[in-house]
C-alpha cells in the first residue's frame, strides 16, 4: 500500500465494524471475509456496496456460482436495498454467472488457471469500463476449487487481488470455509474478517472477528453480528456471554 493508501480508510457501513477496524478498510485493499454457510458472508458485501451507493460512488458485484436475480430478490425482501435500481441509475455494475466468461467454470474443457485468467480479463475491463470504488465478489471459491497446488493456487489468488490493488478498488472478496482453501485465500488478503456462529447457553449467536488487518491496529474481541431488518450491525458484547 502506498502512503496515500495509509492515510485513507472506507467505511464497511456496518455499525459497529469500523470501531473494531480503527476506522474501516485501508482504501485500494483487498479484503476477505471468511465464514461457514448462513453467517452472513453476502450480506455483509451487500451492505459495504450499498454504503458505497449512499456516499456516491460507483460499485460492482461479482456473482460467480448464480444469477444476479437472485441476490436481488434476496436484498430487497430482506432488507428493502433496492439494487435493481441502483443498476439503472448506473452506480451498481453487476458481473453474474451468464457473463460467456464466468460460464466457461460449467465447462470441463477448460483448465482451471485459463479459467482464472479469462476471469481476471474480465474483472479488468469491467472495472476500466465501470470505474468502481468498491467491488464485492462473491464468492471466491469457486475460481479456485479446481487448482490441486498449493503453489499455484498462491499463485493464482495473488495474481487475483493484484487486479483490485493495481485498480485502486477497494474489494470484500467472501470465501466459504471449506477444504483448507478459505486459510490459503485469507493469506494473501489485507485484511481477514471472520464470520461464525458460537452457542452460548441456549443461544445460537453470530459472531465476528477481526483475525487480521495489514498496517493497522484493531480491537482483538469476538463480537456478537446481528442482522435485523435494517441489516448487519455489531455489537459490543461477547457472545460467550450466557
Amino acid at each position: 500500500m502506498s502512503d496515500a493508501d495509509l492515510s485513507e480508510r472506507i467505511g464497511t457501513g456496518i455499525p459497529g465494524l469500523d470501531e473494531m477496524l480503527r476506522g474501516g478498510f485501508f482504501a485500494g485493499t483487498a479484503n476477505v471475509v471468511s465464514g461457514d454457510s448462513g453467517t452472513g458472508k453476502t450480506i455483509f458485501g451487500t451492505q459495504f456496496l450499498v454504503e458505497g451507493v449512499k456516499n456516491g460512488e460507483n460499485v460492482m458485484c461479482i456473482i460467480t456460482s448464480e444469477e444476479s436475480k437472485s441476490i436481488v430478490r434476496e436484498m430487497k425482501t430482506s432488507f428493502d436495498w433496492d439494487l435493481e435500481e441502483y443498476v439503472k441509475e448506473g452506480k451498481l455494475t453487476f458481473v453474474d454467472i451468464t457473463d460467456p466468461s464466468l460460464r466457461l467454470q460449467k465447462s470441463v474443457e477448460i483448465a482451471p488457471s485459463e479459467l482464472i485468467k479469462s476471469f481476471k480479463k474480465l474483472v479488468e475491463s469491467k472495472i476500466e469500463e465501470a470505474k468502481p470504488t468498491r467491488i464485492f465478489i462473491d464468492s471466491i471459491e469457486a475460481l479456485f476449487l479446481a487448482i490441486e497446488s498449493n503453489y499455484k493456487l498462491r499463485t493464482l489468488i495473488d495474481d487475483v487481488f493484484s487486479v483490485f490493488r493495481k485498480h485502486e478498488v477497494t474489494s470484500v472478496i467472501t470465501v466459504g470455509a471449506m477444504y483448507g482453501l478459505d486459510e490459503m485465500v485469507e493469506y494473501g488478503a489485507d485484511s481477514v474478517i471472520k464470520l461464525g456462529r458460537i452457542v452460548a447457553g441456549n443461544n445460537l449467536q453470530r459472531s465476528i472477528y477481526v483475525m487480521k488487518m495489514r498496517g493497522s491496529g484493531t480491537i482483538n474481541e469476538v463480537r456478537v453480528l446481528n442482522i435485523s431488518d435494517n441489516g448487519m450491525s455489531v455489537l459490543a458484547q461477547s457472545p460467550y456471554l450466557e
